[in-house]
């Protein structure tokens, strides 16, 4: 078997935080662009710093994995616990008008949705999965797919992913995930964006 010198673990307080908020930024190309164009914005990283610290947020710490080269994130992994009250946005982060009036129609149409979503599911919902782009077709994928099933895969698994992103979502039917539902998903405009929700058990082991 071919090695790899690649990590996947849970991401820690002490990582790099810009590294965090860039590839959470990048993980889709129409909800975080919505909120700022910059993953390095500098509000964007303190809203995923505050994040990061809050009890019960969606990216919170606990929910994080990261993936690492020569100790550089390269990767990053987001699963929830369902059936627990997630918050996204906070009166308590040190944010400006600007940017809260930026984020309220992600908020309305992407984070809100979401986080009533996964609270009526059981199991786990992955909701962010991002690895750098110098860095794709070289395994990632399955390596962080592996990690994460070896950790969550008990349970079902959830996730949703846009239908026009082919190789992901051969990626995870290669895992044993199977399309249960398609539906047109956010956008942040009037694009139709065809997406399907699809669903890991314990039994689809491969």
């Amino acid at each position: 078997m071919q090695k790899y010198d690649f990590q996947c673990r849970k991401a820690l307080l002490s990582d790099d935080i810009q590294a965090i908020a860039k590839y959470l930024h990048l993980t889709d190309p129409y909800i975080y662009p919505g909120i700022c164009h910059n993953p390095a914005d500098e509000e964007w990283v303190r809203l995923i710093s505050c994040c990061s610290k809050t009890e019960d947020n969606i990216f919170n710490i606990d929910n994080l994995s990261v993936v690492l080269h020569d100790d550089n994130i390269i990767g990053i992994l987001c699963v929830v616990p369902c059936g627990r009250k997630l918050n996204f946005l906070s009166d308590t982060y040190d944010l400006s008008k600007d940017f809260i009036d930026m984020l309220k129609p992600v908020t309305d149409g992407y984070f809100d949705p979401l986080i009533s979503e996964s609270f009526s599911y059981s199991g786990f919902n992955i909701t962010n999965v991002c690895v750098d782009c110098n860095y794709r077709n070289r395994g990632i994928g399955g390596i962080i797919m592996s990690d994460c099933i070896e950790n969550y895969g008990h349970q079902i698994l959830h996730l949703d992913v846009i239908a026009a992103n082919k190789p992901a979502v051969n990626l995870y039917k290669r895992f044993g995930f199977e399309i249960t539902n398609e539906y047109c998903g956010f956008s942040g405009d009037d694009t139709k964006l065809p997406c399907y929700h699809m669903i890991r058990t314990p039994s689809n082991e491969k």
